[in-house]
């Protein structure tokens, strides 16, 4: 389906009262965010939308010549009108973390609360004169993704450089590694994360509650990137959890139990 300013990301829909919008990571999608949206369903209206990338991956499609996280920025708030929802709560993972935070800077009345976990955006480092060596060097390997089908190899490569996994675990013994391999052609982003720019005076003036989360174990730049994200933001709260990259799925119901009493703040507090 397109809008006037281009693809909408697909959408699902569940519950009813305080619309919540979780925006998935950029390797298996929406399918992460199931049991959470599950568990607030009893209290909210739960929106899962799924990332263009992962969505023309799982299906084989290219995506578009000018592809950018600006073209799923876009595509968000087509989803976003598509279900009639003029604000809502972001709760946002990984790639879509930094989705949703270019979202929430460009149309922050829409937004209620954000919830962000460990995204890749590069820029926050960079608007401090920083950029992670490890981030910068493996700029090429992300960028030989973009043009013919993800690996096997680059695969593993990548579950330990955005630290889902660690560097001495082989993720080819993990239980997730024959899903991560089913959807492994989401990866055909390049180094869309990387390339991407904002402006950090948009953080600061930013006058929503932010909920932030680091994983103990993940990969120090995306640690690194939070950190000065809960210096700028000036509402913000930051958490870590054990589980590395994936720490709402290693820990969902610490998680849980900290969005949910951060989700009721940033309600009562409207």
């Amino acid at each position: 389906m397109e809008a006037m300013s281009g693809l909408v990301m697909k959408s699902e829909s569940s519950g009813r009262g305080e619309p919540v919008v979780f925006v998935p990571g950029g390797l298996t999608g929406w399918i992460s965010w199931k049991l959470h949206a599950e568990r607030l369903a009893s209290g909210y209206r739960v929106v899962r939308v799924q990332l263009l990338s992962v969505d023309f991956g799982f299906r084989g499609q290219a995506l578009p010549p000018d592809y950018s996280v600006g073209t799923e920025v876009e595509a968000l708030r087509g989803a976003l009108d598509e279900v009639g929802l003029s604000e809502a709560h972001l709760v946002a993972w990984s790639y879509g973390a930094e989705v949703a935070l270019s979202c929430a800077l460009a149309d922050p009345e829409r937004v209620i609360s954000l919830t962000l976990i460990e995204p890749p955006a590069a820029w926050v480092l960079r608007s401090r004169g920083l950029m992670a060596a490890e981030l910068e060097e493996q700029r090429q390997s992300l960028r030989s993704m973009e043009a013919a089908d993800v690996s096997e190899e680059q695969l593993a490569w990548f579950t330990h450089f955005a630290g889902f996994v660690p560097p001495d675990v082989d993720p080819r013994k993990l239980p997730q590694w024959p899903t991560w391999m089913e959807y492994r052609q989401s990866l055909r982003t390049g180094d869309a994360a990387v390339r991407h720019q904002d402006d950090i005076a948009r953080v600061r003036s930013f006058g929503r509650p932010v909920l932030l989360f680091k994983g103990t174990g993940s990969a120090a730049f995306l640690n690194r990137i939070i950190d000065v994200l809960g210096q700028e933001f000036p509402q913000a709260t930051v958490e870590e959890l054990p589980g590395g990259h994936a720490l709402h799925l290693a820990n969902r119901e610490r998680f849980l139990a900290l969005l949910e009493a951060f989700l009721e703040r940033a309600t009562a507090g409207r």
